[in-house]
């Protein structure tokens, strides 16, 4: 059985133990992949079907962490939340609190430990495929709440001063938002918010994510400001220019290979922004292997999550099975095995990986706790 998005469910609690024995992952692993893929129907309509919901969860043995769905209809998720508790085919499977609407905000935390800006207004974004911020008509005001974008020293300042956090025990301050009008813009962001920041304590790192960032000199200025990461959003690397921006769409995996791989000889700390089901298995495969030299920490990898039809178009044909991302998980443990770069939960709330990575239990890092940042080659 299909539901409306194209995902094929499973039909009783008990093919999860048999894929747990098939495929070697423990069954906590496999249902949070599953549901992060389908969704959750929620019982007492916290939250209206379309949108998404962001909650507090603990599931079976796993640690509590964040989760942010979408909200699907009781026909199209066999996962639902209701009175406090997570159902997986009406069997209680772990508990949930601090249900909310999951909003585009200027900025956010990930953690008390972590800042993320979205200084350039992710809900005006518009022209890749997958991103549900490019479906303008989906979304109201209750969601959309990006819309004062921090572009001056001043509206920084101003920022820093209403969110009365204390800036000198951030690890992390990071730019993960909608497109900039060029490479220099992002550049003089980055140092405005350096300049700001260091003023009030801060000696963490400053990430960008993003894909304007290629040139020799950009990269160098960057990496003056200090301990700096380059989190390059590639997205899918098959498919590009029909399913990205134009912007996005003219950048080549040969282009992101090299830009990452100056960025490391600078200093910077390396990774990338993949989104799991729209590639064929095998080019995902080729594509991680081929970048992989150029990286110096775990790529942030998401499961793709659908919340229109026109999303649902381009998920690759295998995809639509639990299969493919049990076996997506396994090939990518294979190519990062021999590193010392693992997956971090906090940097992602839609993960293929949770307490385990290839039977190797993971730091619990799931609200950002504090973690010593260096400079690469430091």
């Amino acid at each position: 059985m299909e539901n409306k998005f194209g995902a094929h469910l499973l039909d009783c609690f008990e093919r999860y133990y048999e894929l747990s024995n098939r495929y070697g992952i423990s069954i906590d692993e496999i249902i949070q992949i599953d549901l992060n893929r389908c969704g959750v129907y929620l019982k007492n309509g916290e939250v209206r079907e379309n949108f998404r919901v962001r909650f507090k969860g603990k599931i079976l043995n796993d640690y509590e962490t964040w989760y942010a769905l979408p909200v699907r209809q009781k026909k199209d998720t066999p996962f639902s939340v209701y009175d406090g508790g997570i159902y997986c085919f009406d069997k209680k499977i772990g508990i949930a609190k601090d249900l909310t609407l999951d909003t585009c905000e200027s900025s956010y935390q990930r953690g008390p430990n972590l800042l993320n800006f979205n200084s350039r207004s992710r809900s005006n974004c518009g022209g890749c495929t997958a991103c549900v911020h490019n479906y303008h008509n989906l979304y109201d005001s209750t969601v959309l709440k990006d819309k004062k974008q921090l572009r001056t020293k001043n509206d920084i300042k101003e920022f820093f001063d209403r969110i009365q956090i204390d800036i000198a025990k951030l690890v992390q301050i990071a730019v993960v938002t909608g497109l900039f009008e060029s490479e220099e813009a992002i550049v003089e962001h980055m140092d405005l918010i350096n300049q700001v920041a260091k003023k009030r304590g801060f000696e963490g790192e400053l990430m960008y994510f993003g894909c304007q960032v290629n040139s020799e000199k950009a990269l160098q200025q960057l990496s003056d400001l200090g301990k700096f990461s380059l989190i390059y959003a590639l997205d899918n690397f098959t498919k590009r220019e029909k399913l990205l921006s134009k912007t996005k769409s003219l950048i080549t995996l040969e282009t992101a290979r090299n830009t990452l791989l100056k960025a490391k000889d600078k200093g910077i700390n390396t990774s990338i922004a993949y989104i799991a089901g729209i590639d064929p298995l095998e080019d995902a495969v080729k594509g991680f292997k081929y970048l992989k030299d150029s990286l110096t920490r775990f790529p942030v990898i998401n499961i793709y999550q659908t919340q229109t039809l026109s999303q649902s178009k381009i998920l690759d044909i295998n995809a639509k099975y639990l299969e493919y991302y049990l076996n997506s998980r396994i090939e990518i443990e294979k190519i990062f095995k021999d590193t010392n770069y693992r997956p971090k939960r906090w940097e992602n709330y839609r993960p293929l990986w949770y307490k385990y990575f290839d039977n190797e239990e993971l730091p619990n890092n799931s609200f950002g706790q504090l973690e010593k940042v260096k400079k690469y080659k430091e």
